[in-house]
């Protein structure tokens, strides 16, 4: 079987944890995001310094109006700590439930580094996340799981979209030290050997992906991780993105965003029939787009109709008939 309905409990679980995370995510990147304000003497006389994101800047010597807007940002910063105090305390004590029955899917090394992108920014405007940790995402939107065979991977494709400089839009540490400082933040293990191929001493895989033939500056400071060029990747980035609530392996919710579910199904279709695809991978991309098409029509309620998704190429437009045949054919199968 492809894929099995989440049972009633599962789908009430699910939800309080969505709606836990949606109000835990906002308040605790406001927090992340917001001005640090800290007195500084120097030569007998105080001066307030501001610290954002890494960058620090003085806003002058004490005045009355600076010493207010300290007193202000203190009680801000206090209300925000509390806050997110409390429902990280309630997101630790669903985490056993969700554990329990069964909804924390994604594998605990891939759930960090996709925490760790999205609290750098990284995640959905420079960063989204394909290859098979995508399917949780589709998934969960669909009130299903994909059967273990399909989602099993032992590394985790980024696809970055470099039509806008990464790191420049990245905090000052990325800035500073690359994408491999958030890699090594999630697990020192992380290394890059010539910059071309990231694992862990697990033998977990990092890929970093972008279109080919894109001609933009690139920054990235030495011995970082090195973007590998792949042809028509581009088509994953032409679709509205689909972010979704998911939940990690320790239990704890973190955001997704992938590709869109029909495109990411047609991508996959076309990459199964390439001469130089490797025989075992191209029979689990085929069954990655039978099922992501099945639940794009039957959960999602996606139009499979071509001119529904005017931002396809010609190429994949040429597949969707082939793709909505091979997925019915499966149902009439199950």
């Amino acid at each position: 079987m492809l894929y099995s309905e989440l049972s009633e409990e599962q789908r009430r679980q699910l939800i309080d944890v969505q709606q836990l995370f949606d109000a835990w995510r906002p308040v605790d990147r406001d927090m992340e995001m917001s001005p640090r304000l800290a007195w500084h003497t120097s030569k007998g006389k105080r001066y307030l310094y501001e610290k954002v994101q890494g960058n620090r800047k003085s806003l002058g010597r004490e005045t009355p109006a600076l010493a207010r807007r300290k007193v202000e940002n203190d009680a801000r910063m206090k209300t925000l700590r509390a806050r997110v105090r409390r429902l990280r305390a309630r997101a630790e004590e669903m985490a056993p439930v969700n554990k329990a029955v069964g909804i924390a899917r994604v594998p605990l090394i891939a759930a960090r580094i996709i925490r760790e992108l999205d609290r750098e920014g990284l995640l959905g405007p420079h960063i989204i996340v394909a290859g098979t940790n995508a399917l949780y995402a589709y998934e969960m939107a669909a009130g299903v799981f994909v059967g273990g065979r399909y989602t099993t991977t032992t590394d985790a494709d980024l696809i970055w979209d470099n039509r806008h400089s990464l790191l420049l839009s990245a905090t000052s540490v990325v800035r500073r030290d690359g994408l491999m400082s958030i890699l090594q933040r999630v697990d020192p293990t992380f290394t890059a050997d010539y910059g071309m191929i990231v694992r862990n001493d697990r033998g977990y895989i990092v890929d970093l992906i972008v279109p080919e033939n894109e001609e933009i500056a690139i920054m990235r400071p030495v011995g970082d991780v090195e973007a590998q060029p792949i042809g028509n990747i581009e088509w994953l980035l032409t679709g509205p993105a689909f972010a979704q609530t998911v939940v990690g392996a320790d239990g704890l919710p973190l955001r997704i965003v992938v590709p869109e579910p029909r495109t990411f199904a047609l991508h996959k279709l076309w990459v199964s029939k390439q001469g130089s695809r490797n025989a075992l991978k191209s029979v689990k991309d085929a069954s990655h787009a039978r099922i992501v098409c099945r639940l794009a029509q039957r959960n999602l309620g996606l139009s499979m109709n071509v001119k529904d998704m005017p931002w396809l190429p010609a190429t994949l437009k040429k597949l969707l008939p082939e793709l909505k045949r091979l997925a019915r054919a499966e149902e009439e199968n199950d």
